[in-house]
């Protein structure tokens, strides 16, 4: 299935640059999801490869049978024809910029003459590294295109669009030739592990911050670039997931026992988040999963 998605709504924003006369060429799109949505169906993009910047949340991708968790800060890169999608995952909560860009077999590359255009597809399609760490640079170049693209056009806007599209691909092969994928550092490990081992229990900022001997203001902000979210959204997130491992037990508790043992106020606070995640509520989920 062959797919370039042209749909704007209220949470997701797609330009196709056509004022600039580069329609087909190159499609910038961003979505901002407050709640989970629906899993991306496998689809590929003829000719074009696809560079995604995840900006706050996590989403997996799958290629070729293998599945990407991108988080915050990460760059996940498809080449022309790849099927790729979110496989049974749903689009989750967050947000994430993609840029699409054709990379032609014989015309130039964007407004480069013929020896640059050789040059910077090669260096495009030589890239090894699909997944690893970017930088906050790449965002603000691609805000920057979404402003341009919203102001009445004049002389130097077109330059500027291509200017800024060439270094935002010029930073991506930057950064994937620095093979600088997320270590787990003693850090991460240690306060991963905490989480996972304390998740029926409270897990109060204070608490968190004082096993890496931090204050609340610096855990909080380490914990968000590190994890490419705030600490209770990871917390939230975590309790949903082993929320529907007891739900897919033989024996399964009630919904509202495992609320209650996942430190949840309520069974209805669980259910809210348990939607806002997985798209269906804890009874839905429970049901689902019996019946496969």
């Amino acid at each position: 299935m062959s797919d370039f998605d042209t749909r704007s709504t209220t949470e997701r924003s797609i330009v196709n640059f056509s004022k600039f006369k580069l329609d087909g060429k190159v499609r910038l799109g961003r979505y901002s999801y407050k709640h989970v949505h629906g899993k991306l169906e496998t689809h590929s993009h003829d000719g074009m490869m696809e560079i995604c910047y995840c900006d706050k949340g996590i989403q997996v991708y799958e290629v070729n049978g293998k599945e990407y968790q991108i988080r915050g800060g990460d760059v996940f890169i498809t080449f022309p024809n790849e099927p790729h999608g979110t496989a049974r995952h749903p689009e989750e909560k967050g947000s994430l910029y993609w840029l699409i860009v054709q990379i032609p077999k014989e015309e130039r590359f964007l407004h480069y003459d013929d020896e640059e255009s050789a040059v910077f597809i090669k260096e495009l399609m030589s890239i090894e590294q699909r997944h690893f760490k970017g930088t906050d640079g790449m965002k603000k170049m691609l805000d920057q295109l979404f402003i341009l693209h919203e102001e009445p056009v004049q002389p130097l806007h077109k330059l500027q669009t291509l200017n800024l599209i060439s270094n935002f691909l010029l930073t991506v092969i930057e950064y994937s030739q620095k093979n600088i994928a997320r270590e787990q550092s003693d850090r991460i490990s240690e306060i991963r592990n905490y989480i996972h081992t304390h998740i029926y229990q409270s897990l109060p900022i204070e608490l968190l911050a004082k096993e890496l001997c931090m204050s609340d203001s610096h855990f909080k902000s380490w914990f968000k670039k590190e994890f490419g979210m705030p600490p209770v959204d990871y917390i939230l997130r975590t309790r949903v997931e082993e929320g529907k491992k007891l739900l897919q037990l033989p024996d399964a508790e009630s919904v509202t026992s495992i609320a209650f043992k996942l430190n949840f106020s309520s069974s209805q606070y669980f259910a809210t988040v348990f939607k806002k995640y997985t798209g269906v509520s804890p009874a839905e989920f429970k049901q689902r999963e019996a019946k496969t």
